[in-house]
């Protein structure tokens, strides 16, 4: 599966790609499974957990301004609007921690990319006397995150910026469409249990031929 989202921080460029968030959704909704089954086949982590009753069973890592600088780049991907809260609302954020304390490779693939991507936000916040990306002001916030946007989606950025931007999106448009929320703001209709089912339409049956 590519997983490389290429868009601006703009919640409808996000809603329109929702074909690649949904698979991410897929995949991040069975990582609970995913840790359980790679907890299994490691050594070092502990006993074989319960995959029936898959439970976390390692710290959370990120400190706090690397939390408060992800709260604020989660609700400028996804900000609140008329239809569903925004990733802070959700603490879409506490999830993110959560995958890159993960002790498995993936996850920590994606704690170095998210970890040194935040440091060079706090660089720049050095620039303006700031010493962290959430002490910018919010349009400054704003103006740097969607430059890095564009930047991507031009095939301007380095690499390293490239795999930050892509891969926060990533989680965070999964960790948000895996919520009910954020089913319900697709229009996520499924495992609603029905008083009776009259089958599929008719046109459904026709192009089947049934």
């Amino acid at each position: 599966m590519n997983n490389k989202i290429k868009l601006t921080a703009n919640r409808r460029r996000v809603l329109q790609l929702m074909a690649i968030s949904g698979a991410s959704a897929a995949y991040l909704q069975n990582y609970p499974h995913m840790a359980a089954e790679a907890q299994t086949r490691s050594e070092g982590y502990g006993q074989d957990v319960d995959v029936n009753n898959p439970v976390v069973t390692w710290d959370k890592t990120l400190d706090s301004n690397q939390l408060k600088n992800l709260t604020v780049i989660g609700d400028l991907i996804i900000p609140a609007d008329d239809k569903s809260p925004s990733a802070s609302y959700l603490d879409i954020t506490d999830f993110i921690n959560e995958w890159v304390s993960a002790p498995y490779p993936d996850q920590q693939e994606d704690r170095k990319t998210i970890t040194e991507g935040l440091i060079r936000l706090d660089q720049m916040a050095n620039n303006e006397d700031q010493r962290h990306f959430h002490g910018l002001s919010a349009t400054r916030q704003e103006k740097i995150f969607d430059e890095l946007a564009k930047s991507v989606e031009a095939g301007n950025a380095s690499d390293d910026d490239d795999r930050f931007f892509s891969r926060l999106v990533y989680l965070y448009v999964g960790g948000f469409y895996t919520t009910d929320e954020g089913m319900a703001d697709i229009g996520y209709v499924g495992n609603v249990p029905l008083e009776s089912f009259d089958g599929p339409p008719e046109e459904i049956r026709k192009l089947i031929g049934v």
